[in-house]
């Protein structure tokens, strides 16, 4: 590779290694390979284009159904397009020397079903990829084109201009990130918002305090959970205890009070209620039964919550994410025209909604309906809006997350666990006058209505749900949509949460999960 690689641009280069290392070339080999790519760099490219084809020719037939399901795995796309090389996609446990020619072609394939689908969004001059990513869901195409998937561009069109920046004959491959500027993902490694964010997400400032409500939490290890049963407790990033007074420079008229989150089980709430976990109140009563099933089938065990992290776009549920959201708009400068176009917009959705412009919006925020908290915070992650002036909604999300899960994955699991209670486990935030027996809450949580106790057992290291919930998770393995794409971690995660699965603990998913902790040095 390293003869070659300085005639090969930056983002393609992880492809091309792929063809080279596992021999995916006509003719002669790698050195056939080689003497193309000095000769005639835009024939190989077209070259690799054509073969590629196939994963996006479906755009010329059904260009709104193909973007729709391009859109709904984008994250996971360009994420895999752009960290993976081919050996990421062989079978677990197969190496290079080891796999067959068919597991081979497998893995490039399924590398470059990735890259086709990336380079789809990528595509400027492709009309009807435009409408099509309009009406499913208004999708930032420019935001996407890092190196790789503005190679992708040229891979797939054979487009000269492409490569007249990106190849330099007998000279080094310049990176075109660095010549355009940083891209999306540069800027927003986390994915805390949408479109495209104008500044590094870690260049944000937050001007918070902690008030010092919580208690400190206690750290355990994993070898502890042994053979204990599991329940998942899947929750936003929010934080607990902090006010947040400001963001990046925006002082805000009424401070925005965190409620939590992992930290909800140190809180107020668990100190005087041993109240452990908040949602409303359909989701608590199925915790409940879950809890009650399993100790059913266990003959008495104890069920321990854990908590999961949910991607930073979950804290929009939350009324102080909508309250330090309006905070924003408060301190930011749009034109009268846009705040009449977002307010139509809004109030499509909600007719209440009191406008961008009202001394009420904070008031709103917080006393709307999560629904429409979340839809007014969503609507401000459009690229429209966001070239408007309108507020970033990574700031709002980045300003009310808990400091320790601020560059965690979603699905990471282990941060918060406690024992949940058997006997009268649910606090509901007013008592039923039907239900004279159902304990009231001495602390509510603004968004949740109902609480479920227990006792607190600790913090571990996270680790992916997958290596947890073998028993659900094991057996997606390989699995498709219905609409034939491998099942990704969205997937998964939606899989986990409607079975809601008690795992035991066992000895070999302990030894997966400490072998997991070793790698990462958590």
């Amino acid at each position: 590779m390293a003869g070659y690689e300085q005639y090969i641009p930056p983002g393609l280069r992880g492809p091309l290694r792929d063809l080279f290392g596992m021999a995916r070339v006509t003719g002669e080999g790698g050195a056939g390979l080689l003497r193309a790519v000095q000769e005639d760099p835009l024939a190989v490219n077209k070259a690799i284009g054509e073969s590629m084809i196939g994963g996006i020719q479906s755009m010329a037939t059904d260009p709104i159904g193909t973007v729709r399901g391009v859109v709904s795995d984008t994250a996971g796309t360009v994420q895999r397009a752009l960290t993976n090389t081919a050996v990421d996609y062989l079978p677990e446990g197969v190496t290079l020397s080891t796999a067959t020619p068919d597991q081979l072609k497998m893995a490039n394939d399924a590398r470059y079903a990735d890259l086709a689908s990336t380079a789809a969004m990528a595509i400027p001059g492709a009309k009807a990829l435009r409408t099509g990513a309009k009406a499913a869901g208004d999708v930032d195409i420019d935001g996407l084109a890092a190196d790789a998937t503005y190679a992708g561009r040229s891979i797939a069109q054979g487009d000269p201009r492409g490569l007249i920046e990106a190849f330099q004959r007998g000279g080094e491959g310049e990176s075109l990130s660095a010549a355009r500027g940083p891209n999306k993902r540069d800027l927003d490694p986390y994915f805390y918002q949408d479109t495209k964010m104008d500044d590094y997400l870690s260049n944000v400032e937050v001007d918070s305090v902690d008030l010092g409500e919580n208690l400190s939490r206690v750290p355990r290890s994993w070898e502890e959970m042994e053979n204990k049963l599991i329940l998942p407790l899947y929750g936003d990033r929010t934080s607990r205890g902090r006010l947040v007074k400001g963001v990046d420079g925006v002082t805000f008229a009424n401070p925005v009070y965190t409620e939590g989150g992992v930290d909800f089980m140190r809180g107020p709430a668990a100190q005087q209620d041993r109240a452990v976990w908040a949602s409303n109140s359909n989701i608590i009563k199925r915790i409940a039964d879950e809890a009650d099933s399993a100790r059913l089938l266990s003959e008495g065990e104890d069920i321990y919550g854990m908590t999961g992290s949910m991607a930073p776009n979950a804290n929009d549920f939350a009324t102080m994410t909508g309250a330090a959201m309006a905070e924003l708009v408060k301190g930011s400068k749009f034109t009268k025209k846009t705040a009449k176009e977002f307010d139509r917009a809004m109030k499509a959705f909600d007719p209440n909604f009191v406008g961008l412009n009202s001394p009420d919006l904070t008031e709103w925020a917080v006393s709307t309906s999560s629904p429409n908290r979340k839809m007014f915070i969503r609507l401000m992650d459009t690229a429209p809006m966001q070239a408007a002036g309108l507020p970033s909604p990574a700031k709002a999300r980045l300003s009310v997350t808990d400091p320790t899960q601020v560059d965690m994955s979603a699905g990471m699991f282990g941060l918060g666990v406690s024992k949940l209670d058997e006997l009268s486990p649910i606090l509901r935030k007013n008592s039923s006058p039907k239900s004279s027996n159902t304990p009231g809450q001495s602390v509510p949580h603004s968004t949740y209505n109902t609480q479920i106790t227990g006792d607190y057992f600790g913090s571990l290291p996270p680790v992916p749900q997958g290596l947890i919930f073998r028993d659900v998770y094991d057996p997606m393995e390989g699995g498709v949509t219905k609409a034939g794409k491998p099942l990704n971690e969205a997937h998964k995660t939606h899989a986990i949460k409607t079975i809601m699965p008690v795992q035991r603990l066992r000895p070999d998913i302990l030894e997966g999960i400490l072998n997991y902790v070793s790698r990462s040095g958590r």
